[in-house]
């Protein structure tokens, strides 16, 4: 196999191809020694499935692709590849960014993988995708619903997560199904208050994120986070600010 450069190294979900800034596929098969009672090894003894992982990193520079919503996706596998590696049943975990003064928006996904991988490495590349005409930044993108005495957002991160079940048939080594559980959406603003003080059971937030291109004034995507506030901070530092932080969570059905 010959050196492939990044630009050679094309990512697809299912059916899109993905511009992604960094990227990344392992693969692990959790083994356990199996000794017996001389100390000697008899054989190594499969703890769970053999599971991959994949995840990369993009600028969001459209509407978000459907198989990266989280919250919208099912419980159905999606295919795809990796530098021509080809695989079948990808399950999304989980999709995260943030958003910061002066950067454009960088969005990380990952995926669960199971079954097998094709065993060739190939060269591929689309020109195309470098041609993108709108890009995510922070210039102008904004968090609504903060609490009011909250006046200047300084940055926040937004996340959704959803637990991965694999269910295995006796005596098969591939999942017959993977389930879609627990599925949350958590976020943090950091500002220069913290509002007012929350309650044993957390006071009630209702979040929204918009993203916008650096040059359009049409959002790309708007992001929701409806639950409460678990944590508030304030924090400060020699020759600076104080400065405050919020953190809401939302269990997502």
């Amino acid at each position: 196999m010959s050196f492939l450069k990044y630009e050679d190294v094309l990512i697809q979900v299912a059916g899109e191809s993905i511009f992604a800034n960094q990227a990344a596929i392992k693969v692990s098969a959790p083994v356990e020694p199996v000794r017996l009672f001389d100390g000697s090894i008899h054989r190594y003894a499969p703890m769970e499935a053999a599971k991959g992982t994949l995840s990369f990193n993009h600028y969001l520079t459209g509407s978000l692709a459907s198989f990266l919503d989280v919250t919208g996706v099912s419980e159905a596998a999606v295919a795809g590849s990796f530098g021509g590696l080809t695989f079948s049943k990808a399950y999304l975990t989980s999709l995260n960014f943030s958003v910061k003064p002066y950067a454009p928006i960088l969005v990380s996904s990952s995926f669960d993988i199971y079954g097998s991988f094709s065993s060739s490495i190939s060269s591929s590349y689309r020109d195309d995708l470098a041609n993108c005409t709108k890009y995510s930044h922070a210039i102008k993108s904004f968090v609504g619903g903060v609490p009011s005495n909250m006046n200047h957002t300084l940055s926040f991160d937004y996340s959704m997560e959803a637990a991965r079940n694999a269910v295995f048939l006796a005596g098969e080594t591939t999942p017959t199904r993977v389930t879609k559980e627990n599925v949350n959406i958590n976020m943090s603003i950091a500002g220069d208050n913290i509002g007012t003080n929350i309650n044993p059971g957390g006071t009630e937030a209702n979040l929204t994120c918009s993203i916008y291109d650096v040059n359009d004034s049409t959002p790309l995507q708007h992001f929701y986070c409806s639950g409460r506030i678990t944590q508030q901070e304030l924090n400060v530092r020699q020759e600076g600010y104080l400065n405050g932080n919020i953190s809401v969570t939302q269990a997502y059905q």
